[in-house]
């Protein structure tokens, strides 16, 4: 990783040596030009395949949770044990919206539910079921967006070889679609990161600032969608910044 800023201070850069990616999502896509050194995952039905844990563990995994865990899962395998920042906007909505259904009907919230719906049970799911004793964190949305990940990997490589970065989304509640525009589908992404001029193909991504209010995103995000679509470079607009990226192939 590589931070760098103008002499004015408004433009930021990191720049990361991206050495695997794995992706999922709870709709059908054809795998034709996505992002090399990475896989996208089978829709297997709408549910993703986590037949790496036992039958116990899988049955207490929620659709959010399943996803992300399998797309953690391939990555430790392919590189290893490592530490990881989770990131999600909404959590597991589903989950903690039936909890407020219930207690505004009077009902008692059930412990077991609520430890599950916590913005960091899916990290700590994936830890355990991993085996890892490595630090994780679990970062929800912010005027960054998805992108605020990259920054605190960026910070955990100054101590460690490489870093897995898992983001992950599902539909909100209905009741909150009319307000709040979000992911259509289910689905979890992550990479290994490590710092850059590494071997491996290097992703760059730059900040700069940016007036005035954006709207939100509503399905994938534009940086998901460059992953799985092949699209090397590209941007996106967050509340107060732009962020670019780029894939090169060399350090």
């Amino acid at each position: 990783m590589t931070d760098s800023m103008d002499a004015t201070g408004l433009q930021s850069s990191l720049v990361f040596t991206l050495k695997h990616w794995c992706f999922w999502q709870s709709a059908p896509y054809l795998d034709t030009n996505s992002w090399p050194d990475g896989e996208i995952l089978p829709y297997n039905q709408g549910n993703a395949d986590v037949g790496f844990l036992p039958a116990m563990q899988r049955r207490r995994l929620s659709p959010l949770a399943r996803a992300a865990c399998a797309v953690a899962w391939h990555c430790r395998s392919e590189n290893g044990d490592m530490p990881s920042v989770f990131f999600s906007t909404h959590g597991e909505s589903q989950y903690y919206f039936e909890m407020l259904e219930g207690l505004a009907e009077g009902e008692h919230v059930s412990p077991s539910r609520f430890s599950q719906c916590v913005h960091n049970a899916i990290a700590g799911l994936s830890s355990f079921h991993s085996s890892s004793y490595l630090p994780y964190l679990a970062f929800a949305g912010g005027t960054e967006g998805l992108f605020s990940v990259f920054s605190e990997a960026g910070g955990m490589l100054l101590d460690a070889p490489q870093v897995l970065v898992v983001c992950y989304e599902q539909p909100l509640p209905k009741i909150y679609q009319a307000y709040l525009p979000g992911s259509q589908t289910t689905w979890a992404l992550a990479m290994t990161l490590t710092r850059a001029g590494g071997t491996g193909r290097q992703l760059r991504l730059t900040r700069e600032p940016a007036n005035g209010p954006a709207l939100p995103e509503n399905g994938l995000p534009k940086l998901i969608q460059a992953v799985i679509a092949g699209q090397r470079s590209g941007s996106c607009r967050q509340d107060r910044a732009i962020w670019h990226w780029r894939l090169d192939d060399t350090s």
